[in-house]
């Protein structure tokens, strides 16, 4: 049975919103406390861990062997997300608090969403599709039906479309998104680079196969740019035109993180001038996208472009169990005393 009146301490990076939303599915007889990570001190978490029955860390944040000793009431650490190298797991497990991962399903959908992205302008598909829109008779061919022999390759004579195998991918942001995109990204046998505030720990590079590099040299040195930047102020309209002129010549850009951390006038601007070879947006700097988006204006008077745009759908997902409560069911199975899902 569930004791009433326990006490959760759950700490994260997360913007008013999302944090109501966590909230608003909290469970029954629990009350919690949550902290944004970047706006409590030190003696503050240490004191609100001393009466806490369990802590949830979502995405990041340091939990030490001090904060495990703190926390004197703890039947469970959860973290949200897949990167655990933040956790002392050698003093939980001395401590005898067991440490679970519960991956985000919105994270899996946004790095599908991005591999989406980053093959549609590999493979050239809206401006492919666009050649489909034209009459047969501009390709100069007589159509037939298809044998064994019979086939038209290649018919509207396009250019060769390029392959993932083997390209330099830039990340800029690198959290959860990016952690679950890189093993998506594996078998292709791509370079990754990776760009944040804080390099991670080089046993964890290793795991994931990633080089940490700046974000000029990111930018400098990746065929496909993919930019996951949360928003910050210092961070409004980071990516503009002067930073895109450092990118290659016909490289791409694939965008899922804050609308308002990339200049679009300065995108489409590269994109009409030749310098990128394509771009894809699932993020803007005004949603829902208004009718003067410069990416959707160029899409509409150059279909040639390489430009695929999609309406911040990037987290919908099929799962049944996608909801908010799900980051509070392994809590509620260690108080009850039950088998824990996700156990390091």
């Amino acid at each position: 049975m569930i004791l009433a009146n326990r006490h959760i301490l759950y700490l994260c990076p997360l913007g008013k919103q999302q944090r109501a939303w966590r909230l608003e599915a909290m469970p029954d007889n629990c009350s919690i406390t949550m902290l944004r990570t970047s706006e409590v001190t030190r003696s503050e978490l240490l004191s609100y861990i001393a009466v806490a029955d369990a802590l949830i860390t979502e995405r990041v944040g340091v939990v030490d062997r001090e904060l495990i000793q703190a926390g004197k009431n703890l039947k469970i650490i959860q973290r949200i997300g897949s990167l655990s190298y933040d956790i002392d797991l050698d003093a939980a497990r001395e401590l005898g608090v067991p440490v679970c991962l519960q991956p985000m399903v919105g994270v899996l959908a946004v790095a599908e969403q991005m591999m989406m992205q980053i093959l549609v302008l590999l493979r050239a598909a809206m401006p492919l599709q666009n050649i489909l829109q034209q009459l047969p008779d501009t390709f100069g061919k007589v159509a037939q039906r298809t044998t064994e022999d019979i086939f038209s390759f290649n018919w509207s004579q396009t250019r060769r479309v390029r392959l993932l195998t083997g390209k330099t991918v830039g990340i800029l942001g690198f959290g959860e998104i990016a952690t679950e995109l890189v093993k998506l990204l594996q078998p292709w046998g791509c370079h990754v680079l990776y760009s944040k505030r804080q390099q991670y720990p080089a046993d964890l590079e290793q795991q994931l196969k990633i080089s940490y590099r700046s974000p000029d040299a990111v930018l400098a040195e990746s065929d496909i740019v993919v930019s996951l930047l949360p928003y910050a102020t210092e961070m409004d309209l980071w990516l503009n035109g002067e930073r895109i002129a450092t990118m290659k010549k016909g490289a791409l850009l694939c965008h899922a993180g804050s609308g308002s951390v990339i200049d679009e006038y300065a995108v489409a601007d590269a994109i009409r001038s030749g310098h990128l070879a394509g771009g894809s947006f699932d993020t803007y700097e005004w949603e829902p996208i208004t009718p003067d988006n410069p990416l959707l204006s160029l899409a509409k008077a150059m279909p040639e472009a390489n430009i695929f745009l999609t309406p911040h759908i990037g987290s919908c997902n099929d799962a049944r169990h996608s909801g908010q409560s799900v980051y509070y069911a392994n809590v509620l199975r260690a108080f009850a005393g039950e088998p824990l899902q996700g156990t390091l």
